[in-house]
Order: structure tokens, then sequence, then C-alpha cells
């Protein structure tokens, strides 16, 4: 039986990154850190220098910010410094209007604000410094998009995260839990704890009504609809759970003002997650405590994913993240074993490992909504005993040893890919 203290600790983490967020989580994140910032700045800000990691800054360079038709990260910073309000956390940017988007752009004009990215740093990374004739202050956000490190006010340092957080759990200690133990712990975690599950589901269901009538985006999954209108798909699970998928990044992609819940403190991974597993409980006549736990172990396996991979990097997290953790879970809550709930994860790793993240942008629906419908065919083909061979290219004897490869492949054999895209970024953009 696991130990309940385990239970615990694992929902906290959980729960700490499945929070609300407006927007593409790159360009909220220094949007957040500015708004920061000026809570603590007394006087006039002259200037204001945003630092951030290569993650962050291909990210939020081509996302459209929300409330929006634009896009920067420098747009951001100075958004969060106009109107925001840091004790909204991600989302920080919902009371956007015309008035602050003009002045957040006479700012840029005004050349106050500059933008540019640092190496060595964790993948979430955010350094927002304000200057003014007589005050510094600078902010650092790590590790998580809602996450303040330290702030300092005249090199004096009046915040600093594990002096004010005692209560933080350190999510390290998932590495070495087993898949088996984590479908112990969804099975048997109180239902009660998760009702931000339910939340969630609505959330995330409305995102993707709402990104039917998205504009300035890829309108993918208007365009499918239309498809499927004309003959041309056929509405299946598979087929609906892309639609949906599209859609909603659709609107959040194109600056929609429609909240969506996170998944690991990703918006797109967290329509990855809710809305694949959510469209075969409807198909199937799941019942809704089944659906909920099995939204939560696909959270959990997102996370273990992503303790292996890091947080950011230069795959795309909804295959390998959410892809799988939507996959595994969907077996589960349609009764497969342990084997074909771990064969369902290693079907699409071996399928869509190596997507590579070249950005947050419009273009993010096309890949999310691959890896949703992947997602269902993978669990479908596992619950039929397809499933891929132990020991052939990155899939391991276990699902826990494919994880491990897929860290080696992910921080060793991607490790300049980053680098790469920023630079393939800021040419085409000269």
């Amino acid at each position: 039986m696991i130990d309940g203290d385990i239970m615990d600790k694992l929902l906290k983490v959980i729960k700490e990154e499945t929070l609300p967020a407006l927007g593409c989580t790159e360009p909220v994140a220094v949007a957040y850190a500015a708004a920061v910032m000026r809570k603590y700045f007394k006087g006039e800000i002259s200037r204001i220098e945003i630092r951030v990691s290569k993650n962050i800054f291909k990210n939020g360079k081509s996302v459209i910010i929300p409330n929006t038709s634009e896009w920067g990260l420098d747009l951001a910073g100075a958004l969060g410094l106009v109107c925001g309000n840091p004790d909204d956390g991600l989302m920080v940017l919902k009371n956007v209007k015309e008035e602050h988007i003009t002045r957040a752009q006479q700012i840029i004009k005004e050349g106050r604000i500059a933008v540019n990215y640092i190496e060595n740093t964790p993948d979430v990374y955010v350094e927002v410094i304000g200057t003014g004739d007589k005050e510094r202050v600078e902010v650092v956000l790590k590790d998580s998009h809602n996450h303040i490190d330290s702030i300092r006010v005249n090199e004096e340092v009046v915040y600093k995260s594990f002096l004010e957080k005692e209560e933080e759990v350190d999510s390290a200690f998932i590495r070495d839990l087993s898949f088996e133990e984590v479908i112990e712990i969804a099975e048997n975690v109180p239902l009660q704890a998760l009702s931000f599950i339910e939340e969630g589901i609505d959330m995330n269901k409305e995102a993707a009504k709402r990104g039917l009538k998205a504009e300035n985006c890829l309108n993918i999954g208007r365009g499918l609809i239309e498809l499927e209108g004309k003959g041309k798909l056929k509405l299946d699970a598979p087929t609906k759970a892309r639609i949906m998928t599209a859609s909603a990044a659709d609107m959040r992609m194109g600056g929609g003002s429609c909240p969506i819940m996170t998944s690991s403190g990703s918006g797109n991974q967290g329509l990855g997650v809710f809305l694949p597993i959510t469209v075969v409980a409807e198909e199937h006549n799941i019942d809704r405590e089944r659906l909920i736990r099995a939204v939560f172990l696909a959270l959990m396996i997102n996370k273990y994913v992503k303790l292996y991979t890091g947080k950011l990097s230069a795959m795309c997290g909804c295959a390998i993240g959410a892809g799988v953790g939507a996959s595994g879970a969907i077996a589960w809550m349609l009764g497969g074993n342990l084997k074909q709930i771990a064969g369902a994860c290693n079907n699409i790793l071996a399928n869509l490992t190596g997507m590579i993240c070249d950005g947050a942008k419009d273009t993010c629906a096309l890949k999310l909504s691959t890896s949703a419908e992947e997602a269902i065919l993978s669990a479908f083909l596992a619950k039929e005993n397809i499933m891929v061979r132990p020991n052939i290219g990155i899939i391991g004897e276990t699902i826990e040893e494919s994880i491990k490869n897929l860290e080696v492949l992910c921080k060793e054999g991607f490790y300049n890919t980053d680098s790469t895209i920023v630079q393939i970024l800021n040419s085409s953009a000269n």
C-alpha cells in the first residue's frame, strides 16, 4: 500500500502546477515578474531589463499575448508593468485594455525596455530589473512559471523563496516512484481532493468551444470541422479530440481571453491532458469519478516525464509529456492492466519522440492536436495488446527505462537544439 505521506506530497505538487492560466505561460511569466517588480518600485521606472532562458525566449518570441493581437516578450513585460496585478499569478494579463497596450507600446518605442536571453540557466528563468534615479529592483523567477525565487531592492534581499515557503515540496521524489505506485495513488487518492480537476475539465472544454470563433490564429479546429462536414474526416473519438485540442490551442495561441487549466505549468499540456481523456470518457460513457481519477493519473505521468526531460525542452512537451500521460490514463480508464497502460505510453513514445519545440505560436495547434489523437490511438492499440516490443530504439525494458532513455535523448542528444532554433528564429526576424 502506498505511503499516505507520499500521496499527500504528490497531490500537493500536482495542484501547485495545475492552475488556471490566461495566455501562453512564457510571456505570462515575464509579465508576472514585471508586475512583481513594479509592486516593489516606489518611484518612476526609467528602464527595464528582461533576461530569460533560451526556452523562455524561444517560446515567448512569436506567440500572441492575451487580449492583444501582438507578440513579444518586451510587450509582455511592459503590460505586466502597466496593468499587471501580481496577486493574479498566471492570470496577470486578464485586465489588459486598449489604453494599456498603447502605454506599453510607448514604453517600447522610447527604448526603455530591453530583452535578452542568457546561457546556463534553469529551463524556466526570468530576471526583470527595473531602474530609476535612485532605485533598482530585481526580481528573479525560476523553475516554475509562477515561482518568484528572489526580490532585491537596492541590492537588499527582501524576499527569498526558501525563507517564505517552508512548506514547499521538492518534487524530485516522484522520480523514484514506479508506474505501478503512481497508478495506485490515482486509484486511492480521496476524490474530494480532486475538485480542481472538475474545474479544469469544464474550463478546457470551454476553451475548445471558444476556439471555434477565435481570430489571429490558424483556425485549425474550425478547418477540421469543415473537413468533417465535407465527408473528408470521420468524427470518431480520436478525430474529435484532435478538433477540440486544436480549437483550444487556436484560442490560446491567438491571444484569446479564455483561461485554461495547466499541466506541469504548461497551458498546452493542460489541454493535451484534459481534452483527449474527456472525449474518450464521453464516448464510452465512463462515470465521472473514473474520468477525474484518469485525469489525475495523466497529470502525474506528465509531471513524472517532465522531471526527467526538463520543464521546457527542445522536444514538444505536448507529445512526450501530455501525450504520454493522456495515453496511459486512457488505457487505465478503459480497464487496461499495468502492461497495457505502460504499453500505451511506449506506443506514443515510439511514435512522437523527436517532435521538436520551435517556440510557442499558432502552429502549436497542429502539434497538440496530433499528440491528442495519437494518445487515444496508442491507448486503443495497447488495449488490443498491440504494443511496441521492449529494447528497440529508445524503448526500454520497462516504461520507466523508456523515460530514462528519453532524458538522455533530451539532455544529451538534443543539447544544442534550442540554440540552433533560437539562431534560426533570430535570423528569420532580420
